[in-house]
């Protein structure tokens, strides 16, 4: 049977529709390996982000627990520190020291962050041993004639804000302190039921500063590290504190 004769034209055709077909193929399997290639990628991008998490993770716990045990290990050195300069006979402070391996200035740092009554949490949140002490310095209670105010300096020195408290002292008992706060515009109102000793000592172990443990343990609404001082008469507290009073407002002092 002789074969089927075709026109050029009718080949051109097939040829066309042939080679169109094959450009076909390759640009639809070039356009799917690209694909691929830019779906690995993003996928090894996202392993490596979730690696570096984790491990950004891991770091930043592990440096609080360092940073916390270092407060707390440099605490108790300043409390020994204390007990040690209290049992030195004349004479015998500075071979103590040498001894220590502790130069004089940076035992007087320790003995003054033992003594201020700070907890280890405290002096984390105010930013470390140096903070710790610039607040310790700032932080003198008022005459009886006045009363420390405690302010938020965005606020300025303003009654009412994010945050604002104050601490005087007791008419009946001298050197017991009432203690207010107003938090969050006045919205909450706490005064000390009965006042307070602002620093308590107990055998073994560092003071206390209560007057700040009440404060912070009470959810004063301004954080520690924001806190200024000022001073005012002491009719101030009651004046400001007044209009917020309700029978929710007076609260016990945990004592040890």
């Amino acid at each position: 049977m002789a074969p089927e004769k075709r026109t050029p034209a009718e080949d051109q055709s097939t040829g066309a529709r042939g080679d169109h077909s094959s450009s076909s193929v390759h640009e639809n399997s070039g356009t799917s390996a690209d694909f691929q290639g830019k779906q690995n990628t993003s996928d090894l991008l996202s392993n490596r982000l979730a690696d570096l998490a984790e491990r950004v993770r891991q770091a930043a716990a592990d440096s609080a627990i360092a940073e916390c045990t270092s407060v707390s290990r440099a605490m108790d050195a300043g409390q020994m520190l204390v007990e040690a300069k209290a049992a030195c006979a004349h004479g015998e402070w500075l071979p103590f020291l040498d001894r220590a391996a502790i130069h004089e200035r940076r035992a007087r740092r320790l003995m003054q962050l033992a003594r201020s009554g700070l907890n280890s949490d405290t002096v984390s949140d105010l930013g470390g041993i140096g903070a710790a002490l610039a607040f310790t310095s700032k932080w003198q209670l008022p005459s009886f004639e006045k009363a420390l105010f405690i302010y938020d300096p965005e606020d300025g020195e303003t009654a009412i804000g994010r945050g604002a408290a104050h601490v005087w002292e007791c008419e009946m008992h001298r050197g017991y302190y009432f203690v207010g706060m107003l938090n969050d515009e006045g919205e909450t109102c706490i005064v000390t039921r009965r006042p307070m000793l602002p620093l308590v000592e107990i055998d073994g172990d560092r003071p206390i500063n209560t007057i700040v443990g009440f404060l912070t343990s009470q959810g004063f609404s301004l954080p520690i590290a924001d806190w200024r001082f000022g001073i005012v008469d002491r009719q101030i507290p009651i004046i400001v504190m007044a209009p917020f009073i309700s029978r929710d407002t007076f609260r016990e002092v945990a004592t040890p």
